[in-house]
């Protein structure tokens, strides 16, 4: 049996056995997920055991195979720092990861962690110190390290992000790692990439037979970062070119679709005000289950465009050609935009946003129109927000306001807008008054209105309550909105008098001035 058999069916197997002892540990000790009725949407807890469990798999299968090949990682000093500090970045993840299962940390505390994990990385053989480009040399000198961290960030994050449907990033990182693997051989890499990354699609693949919908585990932080940070590191050194110059464009390509995923979940948050830690239903996974997507055929769909992406970069490798890769990967993204399956309402927004910046260096100041611009976009959903949007625009104008900003975000019923409205200023930035009101309509968070206007020379927290009282028909309109979502979804048994008393005991406004 050759190695790369070998070390592929003792990872499944360790996998196999190890995740159901790691389930009951996780059990005892309150490493489970579980559903809150907004994000996550199961129906029970499930126990976390992704992390442990891929990461036993792994020194498990690489030790196996050591034994069996003892001559395989006959390694140079450069591949003896790679490995071990593999090893502790992947030890240090995995705590990371487990702390936030377990306890759940703050998005700027885990980065911190993810933070330390990659610099453990620097000295270890992969510094990015020069990039290939279609063949053209680019220099970093002293930023080096920088970008070597940014990638690896990078890549975290990016597996990290698409683990929110059964079976989702084990299948995604099975495609990666043979990819990854595919390429390295091709290349002539070192055997330690080759070994680590068959490692991991094996280990995975064993964790899969207990993570397909219907899940009975979940991978967890710990399981999605660890993908990423292996995988990104394995990437990296498989395209090294004598440990001085990567041509990035391959593991760049085989990353593709997880990349353009976190792309987008920043646009599309730090577009309509929010942080980039905040969390919604906007990924690819979801948009694709709204569209009927689900269970089996949605892995099948997913893993589909991570093999297009994967596929070009084996046959960029093999062929040497780095247009081959960038095909491949422009081919998947666009069957996604095109067929507005994700991605056109983030580039919407960002289109927007650039023809506003544009338009902002020429508009003429004599311009008679107090409205500077007035735009809205459906992120996801069916309902018409419209007629709730010029409820707001309208008060807003009546009152004066600066600007106004509308984000609907309500996972449950599959709801996400945003509509954003600019007047010109009547005062001095630093006279301006800013408020943030969140929308919550029986007891669902429905979303927040952000409003901006010049303070008045007079009593300020009298006409804050003037502002919040012209409100109230816009309040009124979304409780009818949100009843009426609510009733679609509940019990043919409940009826709409009851949804409506249900929804008349919460008023934002008396919330926003509490």
């Amino acid at each position: 049996m050759n190695f790369p058999l070998l070390t592929i069916i003792t990872s499944v197997i360790a996998a196999v056995v190890i995740s159901p002892l790691m389930a009951i540990v996780a059990r005892r000790i309150g490493l489970v997920d579980r559903p809150d009725g907004h994000r996550k949407l199961h129906s029970k807890a499930v126990p976390l055991t992704g992390g442990p469990t891929v990461l036993l798999s792994i020194v498990i299968a690489v030790l196996a195979t050591s034994v069996a090949y003892p001559d395989l990682l006959k390694s140079n000093e450069g591949d003896v720092r790679f490995l071990m500090s593999l090893a502790c970045a992947s030890l240090l993840i995995v705590f990371v990861g487990l702390l936030d299962d377990r306890f759940g940390l703050r998005g700027r505390q885990k980065l911190a962690g993810q933070f330390l994990a990659a610099v453990v990385m620097v000295p270890s053989g992969i510094m990015i110190q020069r990039i290939e480009i279609l063949g053209y040399p680019l220099e970093f000198g002293d930023v080096a390290p920088f970008v070597t961290v940014f990638w690896i960030l990078g890549a975290i994050n990016a597996l990290n992000l698409i683990d929110g449907v059964d079976g989702l990033a084990s299948t995604t990182g099975i495609i990666l790692s043979l990819s990854v693997a595919a390429v390295t051989f091709i290349l002539g890499g070192r055997p330690d990439g080759l070994l680590i990354s068959l490692a991991l699609a094996g280990a995975l693949s064993g964790f899969l037979v207990y993570n397909l919908p219907p899940a009975r585990m979940f991978l967890g932080d710990s399981g999605s970062m660890l993908i990423g940070l292996v995988l990104g590191c394995v990437a990296l050194k498989c395209s090294l070119k004598q440990y001085a110059a990567v041509a990035l464009i391959m593991p760049t390509a085989i990353w593709a679709i997880p990349i353009f995923d976190v792309a987008m979940a920043i646009v599309r948050r730090r577009l309509t005000g929010r942080s980039i830690y905040t969390t919604d239903r906007g990924h690819l996974h979801h948009c694709l289950v709204r569209q009927g997507h689900t269970g089996v055929r949605l892995l099948v769909v997913v893993g589909s465009l991570c093999s297009l992406t994967g596929i070009g970069a084996i046959a960029g490798a093999a062929l040497g050609s780095d247009l081959i890769a960038i095909i491949g990967v422009l081919t998947a993204l666009s069957l996604l935009v095109v067929t507005r399956s994700f991605g056109h309402a983030e580039l919407n927004l960002l289109t927007n946003r650039l023809r506003r910046f544009a338009s902002s260096l020429v508009r003429k100041t004599a311009d008679p129109s107090p409205v500077l611009h007035d735009e809205q976009v459906r992120l996801h959903g069916q309902h018409t927000w419209e007629h709730l949007w010029q409820t707001l625009t309208e008060f807003a104008e009546k009152h004066g306001l600066d600007g106004v900003d509308l984000m609907i975000n309500m996972p449950s019923m599959g709801e996400e807008y945003h509509g954003t409205w600019r007047s010109r200023s009547r005062g001095e930035l630093h006279d301006v008054w800013r408020s943030d009101i969140p929308l919550i309509v029986n007891g669902i968070r429905a979303g927040h209105v952000r409003l901006a206007a010049a303070a008045p020379e007079g009593a300020v927290v009298e006409w804050v309550n003037e502002l919040m009282i012209g409100l109230r028909p816009f309040e009124g309109q979304l409780r009818d909105i949100v009843t009426h979502l609510i009733s679609r979804r509940l019990p043919t048994a409940v009826t709409m008098h009851d949804v409506a008393v249900a929804a008349s005991r919460t008023s934002m406004i008396e919330n926003a001035l509490n």
